[in-house]
């Protein structure tokens, strides 16, 4: 698969249709995280998944913070070479194909879509999990800037880590990544996989105001796109969102209590009543919005 190693840190898009509110409070994609005890402050940055390097070219302060800091913190290690043989049995199926999930018509529909967007021909899927597909549909049509010179900002903060000699730490592991992203019932994959093809374009657009949001550095933007939840009920939401980041900030204090840490996470991640940025808080730490550049 092109670009594989980007299918394993996607970020899932989740709401639409939101009004764009700007506020300085929150007009920022870069964080200070200090008190509560910490030797060195540390820092959080949300990143887009899809948004290459070039991004941060302008942003002075971004690179600054990430040359001081001892370690680099992702959401999972991504330089691990193994890293597609370790996710692969999450997006594979068991004792059944792709064609047999699908009805005729439904496949014709998805066979249709991927080769329209891709070029790629389905039964090269037949193995997959509606997920996956799901995914490589994912990959094909949200707005990118990521290329071979240009790699996605989670790799390059750990690039950058690699070739500076700073640690690098995940957050979870593959396999945690892997239970959550192909972790639903194979009846609830294909109704979501079926739903994004027939609101293919409410889907692209949702990506496309997601973009926008997210080079624009609109925080409130972001909270407001994801309020709506289309497309995921309230439990799977919380299972992408609000409790991976429960058990995130019960790690992190451990990993930044004596060295600073820039922590590059999915944007979504920094939003709403659950966001690190909220729950850090309530750990007692401070955590304050800095320009990028």
């Amino acid at each position: 698969m092109k670009h594989f190693k980007y299918i394993l840190i996607l970020f899932l898009y989740v709401g639409l249709g939101a009004q764009a509110q700007k506020s300085l409070k929150t007009n920022t994609l870069l964080w200070e995280i200090s008190g509560n005890g910490l030797k060195k402050p540390s820092y959080l940055f949300g990143t887009y998944h899809f948004a290459g390097k070039a991004f941060l070219d302008s942003m002075k302060n971004v690179n600054a913070k990430l040359a001081s800091s001892d370690i680099v913190i992702g959401e999972l290690l991504l330089n691990d070479s193994l890293l597609p043989q370790k996710l692969m049995p999450f997006m594979q199926l068991k004792d059944t194909t792709l064609n047999k999930i699908l009805t005729g018509e439904e496949y014709s529909v998805v066979a249709n879509y991927l080769q329209e967007i891709s070029g790629y021909d389905l039964k090269f899927l037949n193995g997959m999990n509606p997920a996956a597909v799901q995914m490589m549909i994912l990959q094909f049509t949200a707005p990118k800037t990521i290329g071979k010179d240009n790699p996605a900002l989670d790799i390059y903060f750990q690039d950058y880590a690699t070739a500076h000699k700073k640690k690098i730490l995940g957050l979870e592991t593959i396999e945690d990544q892997g239970k959550t992203l192909f972790g639903g019932t194979l009846e609830r994959q294909k109704e979501q996989l079926l739903d994004n093809i027939k609101n293919k374009e409410k889907y692209k657009k949702q990506g496309e105001d997601l973009y926008q949001f997210y080079i624009h550095q609109n925080l409130e933007a972001i909270k407001n796109l994801f309020a709506k939840k289309d497309g995921y009920t309230e439990e799977e939401f919380e299972r992408l969102i609000k409790n991976r980041n429960q058990i995130w900030v019960a790690e992190l204090p451990e990993m930044i209590k004596n060295e600073s840490a820039f922590i590059a996470v999915g944007v979504g991640h920094l939003v709403d009543k659950w966001s690190l940025i909220t729950l850090l808080k309530e750990k007692g730490y401070t955590v304050k919005p800095l320009p990028t550049n």
